[in-house]
């Protein structure tokens, strides 16, 4: 019965959870049916998922609920991180149940209450009850552990029965998601052709020579481009330079630190707080009340008695040290022997934080108010920080949903800032993150879709340099009177280099040369002793020459090498939601993700609300 307690106390913070579910949905559903709850009636959208809008009241009453779900399970409420982490969750429980449930509803996934029994207590148990139901002392899966627990819930109280059967409903959405998946991993044919294909890509090899003139063997003074070009190669190859919707910015910080008046304070109390310790008739009584060190009374043995009360005698008071940004010392109170050769020291442990009085604050505040309040537009803002000796610091393609900014953990008020109020040039109000005051100015936006020109600059430049040096060395190697690739190297002069290598089908490099898929590709398209003409790859131009190529011979069974196309087809396993409700995340093949989450045109506009 032991083992059936352990069970019930795991199941109670579940199961509270569980009619929390219910109770959510219920009171959710009748907030929003009666708009006069909600003040007026307004309740903006918050996104979209395949055609269906997401009220911010939906969104909420799911934050809320996996909030209660976490508070239920960890005994706390959820820090200001993880709450981020919810409102993720929250968001991906909506795309399951909007883009997936869609789906499942169209191909006619379900699951039966046989085979929810069958996932229970039957022959293809559910991964979830394997890992609640696991021996605490083992870790092993025993079926009579589930047996004992469903057969206890008849002594056990109308609640917890009606919350287990909510905990077995749980399991249906993970049982649905592995059909779905199953459709496309169970028939995703892959031919004998594409399966030998893999075996030669894989088997087959090659050994070259080459001759190759490095783009950066010449100069970028001997080429130039022009604006025009470098738009007219933006526009040529957009598929290259799409972007994710961004903002950039530049900030200052007034950091809030103790003044010399703040740390003069606290130094004269760590006086006062010295002598009455050193009179004080009840040592741990003393540092109980005004100590900030959560553990101020302490027992030492000789060996990692602090250093200041070494060789003291009791009462002795250690002078105060500043260690890690506060006020530390010591009062040995007593000593007592334990044994003929061992000590126990029992110490007063006195540590007193630096500290920001309302007044530092205030003033501080008042030099970044005053800061944005006299920079009207950007220009104004960097002169006027020069001006004051102040570091601006630079954050570039924050994203609508991003937590952070540079170092700052917590700067979500000035993403919404950036995304909701600000223009290209404006300056912010003052933003309070952490322990500082922020001004920031937007230097520019990113929209979704093709990059900006200035975005991708440097990028396009070299591309389009590289492209113009590709042409200046293809002409010079094409006017040599030369047959071979040595007496090519040598007559092309300074920044020419000849090399032999060896490769597979399926490489992409080539020793000596770099990224060069397009040389591999063509070499075993050769035939032995064959030269090709002089041709551009990513970083320079090559001319190869076939030495020898091995294309290995058929075999039987490529059933291995077909498995491998599979799984290249399908990805990695993508996160579709995690519920804290019932310990257990689902997951599908990343490209089936990506596939359900394209055709839901979802639009996600948490970026206005959090």
């Amino acid at each position: 019965m032991a083992l059936i307690g352990i069970l019930r106390n795991k199941m109670g913070k579940i199961v509270v959870g569980a009619i929390m579910v219910t109770m959510v949905a219920f009171i959710g559903t009748d907030l929003i049916g009666n708009s006069s709850i909600l003040g007026g009636g307004e309740n903006p959208d918050i996104g979209e998922i395949a055609g269906e809008s997401i009220s911010n009241t939906q969104f909420q009453n799911k934050v809320d609920e996996l909030s209660y779900n976490f508070a239920i399970n960890t005994g706390r409420n959820p820090l200001q991180q993880e709450t981020d982490q919810i409102r993720n969750q929250a968001w991906n429980a909506l795309i399951l149940q909007n883009a997936y449930e869609k789906q499942f509803e169209e191909l006619g996934i379900t699951v039966t209450n046989a085979e929810l029994v069958d996932m229970v207590q039957g022959s293809n148990i559910s991964p979830q009850i394997r890992q609640f139901f696991a021996d605490p002392q083992t870790g092993q899966f025993q079926k009579e552990n589930v047996t004992a627990f469903l057969g206890s819930l008849g002594q056990a109280q109308p609640q917890q029965r009606n919350s287990w059967i909510a905990f077995e409903q749980s399991l249906i959405p993970s049982r649905k998601l592995e059909k779905y998946a199953n459709l496309f991993t169970k028939t995703n044919y892959v031919t004998k052709y594409e399966a030998k294909d893999e075996y030669v890509s894989q088997n087959a090899n090659a050994t070259i020579d080459y001759m190759y003139v490095p783009f950066l063997s010449v100069s970028d003074e001997e080429v130039s481009v022009t604006d025009a070009e470098l738009q007219s190669y933006l526009d040529d190859h957009e598929s290259e330079f799409q972007r994710d919707e961004t903002r950039n910015m530049e900030y200052v910080v007034f950091d809030i630190v103790p003044s010399s008046l703040d740390s003069s304070v606290v130094a004269n109390e760590v006086a006062d707080f010295q002598q009455s310790l050193a009179n004080a008739s009840n040592d741990s009584s003393f540092v109980s009340i005004n100590s900030d060190d959560p553990y101020p009374f302490i027992t030492y043995n000789e060996n990692n008695l602090p250093a200041s009360l070494q060789g003291q005698e009791v009462g002795f008071v250690s002078e105060p040290q500043i260690v890690n940004g506060a006020y530390e010392f010591y009062k040995l109170s007593r000593i007592d022997e334990v044994a003929a050769d061992s000590l126990l020291y029992r110490v007063a442990k006195m540590k007193k934080e630096f500290f920001v009085s309302d007044e530092t604050i205030n003033e501080v505040y008042r030099q970044a108010d005053l800061f944005a309040a006299s920079a009207g537009n950007l220009e104004e803002f960097r002169k006027l920080a020069e001006e004051q000796g102040l570091n601006v610091r630079t954050a570039n393609r924050i994203s609508k949903n991003a937590q952070r900014v540079g170092q700052m953990i917590e700067a979500r008020s000035l993403v919404l800032w950036l995304y909701n109020d600000a223009s290209t040039g404006a300056v912010s109000e003052v933003k309070e993150i952490g322990e500082k005051y922020v001004v920031a100015a937007m230097t520019a936006e990113q929209e979704e879709g093709v990059a900006n020109l200035e975005e991708v600059r440097n990028q396009v430049e070299r591309k389009v340099k590289n492209e113009k040096k590709a042409e200046t060395i293809i002409s010079k190697l094409g006017g040599l009177d030369a047959t071979d690739l040595e007496s090519m190297s040598a007559a092309y002069g300074e920044g020419a280099k000849t090399g032999t290598a060896d490769f597979q089908l399926f490489s992409n490099s080539i020793t000596g040369v770099g990224y060069a898929p397009e040389a591999i590709g063509l070499a075993f398209a050769l035939e032995e002793e064959e030269m090709t003409q002089a041709f551009a790859v990513q970083d320079g131009v090559i001319v190869v020459k076939l030495l020898a190529k091995d294309i290995p011979a058929d075999v039987d069974d490529y059933s291995a090498y077909a498995l491998q196309v599979s799984r290249q087809r399908l990805g990695q396993n993508a996160m579709v939601a995690d519920f804290p409700l019932s310990y257990f995340r689902l997951f599908v093949p990343r490209k089936i993700d990506d596939a359900v989450k394209e055709f839901a045109d979802i639009e996600d506009m948490r970026y206005k609300f959090f």
